[in-house]
């Protein structure tokens, strides 16, 4: 769990000189993610749930048929 939420933790690594490579965005299917690369060059995403998205809603958004959905 990301104390403070997905844009302070941004916040924090953008701080300690990670390049963050994608801004904190929502996405279709329930997540807010952003991406960074720390100072070795690992690139990291990590993602927060913001709401909880069916199956159906993803795939009309995404225009895919989406197996294996875990609800």
């Amino acid at each position: 769990r990301l104390k403070g939420g997905l844009d302070a933790h941004c916040e924090q690594a953008r701080a300690t000189d990670a390049e963050i490579i994608q801004e904190p965005t929502d996405q279709f299917y329930g997540e807010r993610q952003y991406r960074a690369r720390d100072p070795e060059g690992h690139v990291w995403t990590f993602t927060q749930t913001i709401r909880s998205v069916p199956r159906e809603e993803a795939e009309r958004l995404g225009g895919v048929q989406i197996e294996g959905w875990h609800r």
